[in-house]
């Protein structure tokens, strides 16, 4: 009989027990209690694959490590207090992981945090063929395990293995991550696959698991993945890995879908949620939960200074026009701090939880695939293809339609392909704000050179540099992962 990590085993066991009805599942040995039908398993899914429930929020420290983000000292010894903790963070310290788990561990254990999203996934790969139900269901099943695995995969590659494309990196021969694709337990620790293998494997289980859920996954909620996200994903990877035509491709087939965009002009509240799939017409699909937003170190709760050690960026805020209608429904200024605009998610109208029991904190969104489908244009136009420059245009200057008050719209017309490639970047930028994007977006675009300041004792800041091309683009492994995985080989 295969043997399934006990703990796993246990948090099934619980999670099904609670929420199931008696008879869903039966035991099998005294370690693993298998789910028996396609509702059991759907259910198991929900809770050990899915990063919905506030146990299983992947991180929430990503856009520190970008340019969106200030530091803000103030004297209060709570905002102190946060800027201490956050500082690994902030300054890219290769160990930052590990003194970062010693003071926050519940959203921040990324490898492991990740790792158990992917062993739900491989739970319910195995089990499929041998439960009970309709096969409609059962190949939902596998596309939706599939697709999701493909998304974990393709964030830990992005984390701790080089980009795929740029200088200094080979992705036949540089490190990404183990690739675990069973859930039953190995006597050998794998080692690290290279990059490439990486992205083959998130590429196979992507194009498996579109057919699939196009075929079984169409009445799927905005909270499973369905085809058309995981068309958005392939056109995201393929645009990491420079396959412009194939980035255009699933670009084009998740926009014949799911064409529509907001238009901020025809808001008329404050709260609107454009990144709740129950009221956005752009989510694609919803994830995360409500508490990976709300405990954003540079968020701002209601009462807690803390959160304001840490604020967007007044270099970030600067691009935006000032009839930007992004800059009134995506930032909110601090209540504590004069004159300084903090990420709300949880307040903001971007990531409003209108209803915080259900509510997403994260999503991919129709906006997304204009962009990816821009900048492979503009790729193409720099290669040569005069044609693609008008494409990119048409696609950026819908967004930005939508987004400008419409007294001070005016489309853009740059004709110059490198010139309209710098204004895209800064678009992408304002658009996907702190949508977990600037980072490997960074990544991929050279890994520039870039600044922190920061003031942990009064009087006293310090600046530090990340260089072009600096290793700690690329995270350090943390060093838990390597005690449960001696094969393990640390980054530079």
């Amino acid at each position: 009989m295969k043997k399934y990590f006990n703990i796993l085993s246990l948090v099934c066991l619980i999670t099904i027990m609670v929420s199931c009805k008696k008879g869903f599942l039966e035991e099998s040995s005294q370690d693993l209690v298998r789910p028996t039908t396609t509702t059991a398993l759907n259910q198991l899914m929900t809770g050990e694959a899915y990063p919905l429930s506030s146990a299983t929020a992947l991180n929430d420290y990503l856009d520190l490590l970008t340019d969106d983000i200030q530091s803000d000292y103030n004297a209060n010894a709570i905002i102190v207090a946060g800027l201490n903790k956050y500082a690994p963070i902030y300054t890219w310290q290769k160990d930052m992981l590990d003194r970062l788990l010693d003071v926050a561990p519940t959203n921040n254990n990324t490898w492991f945090n990740y790792y158990a999203r992917i062993k739900g996934c491989n739970v319910v790969l195995d089990l499929v063929d041998g439960v009970e139900g309709p096969a409609a269901e059962k190949e939902n099943l596998r596309g939706q395990a599939l697709a999701l695995r493909s998304f974990y995969y393709f964030t830990l590659v992005n984390l701790f293995g080089n980009p795929y494309v740029g200088t200094g990196v080979n992705p036949e021969t540089d490190l990404g991550v183990p690739l675990i694709l069973t859930a039953e337990v190995s006597d050998t620790p794998k080692a690290r696959a290279t990059v490439k293998e990486v992205y083959t494997q998130i590429e196979q289980d992507l194009l498996k698991a579109v057919p699939l859920l196009e075929a079984n996954g169409t009445g799927n909620h905005v909270y499973k993945f369905t085809g058309t996200a995981a068309k958005l994903l392939l056109s995201r990877m393929y645009l990491y890995m420079g396959n412009w035509d194939a980035s255009i491709q699933y670009a084009d087939a998740v926009i014949a879908n799911k064409p529509t965009l907001k238009q901020y002009n025809e808001i008329t509240t404050t709260t609107f949620p454009i990144a709740y799939g129950v009221a956005s017409p752009e989510v694609i699909w919803g994830y995360g939960s409500s508490t990976e937003v709300t405990a954003m170190p540079f968020g701002l709760a209601a009462g807690v200074a803390a959160k304001s050690a840490f604020s967007i960026s007044d270099s970030f805020i600067s691009t935006y026009e000032t009839a930007d209608l992004r800059l009134t429904y995506n930032f909110r200024n601090s209540a504590y701090l004069t004159n300084v605009i903090v990420s709300y998610k949880s307040g903001s109208a971007k990531y409003n939880l209108a209803n915080p029991t259900i509510s997403n904190g994260k999503a991919f969104r129709t906006a997304e695939a204009y962009l990816n489908r821009a900048e492979a244009y503009i790729q193409k136009a720099i290669a040569g293809d005069a044609s693609a420059v008008t494409k990119a245009l048409a696609d950026i200057n819908l967004l930005r339609s939508n987004r400008i008050r419409t007294a001070n719209y005016a489309a853009i017309n740059l004709t110059n392909p490198q010139d309209l490639y710098a204004y895209y970047k800064a678009e992408r930028r304002r658009e996907l704000s702190l949508e977990d994007h600037r980072w490997f977006d960074l990544r991929r675009w050279g890994r520039p050179a870039m600044t922190h300041t920061i003031q942990l004792v009064a009087g006293s800041p310090q600046t530090v540099t990340l260089n072009q091309n600096d290793n700690r683009y690329t995270l350090g492994i943390p060093t838990e992962a390597f005690n449960r995985n001696p094969n393990l080989v640390q980054n530079p």
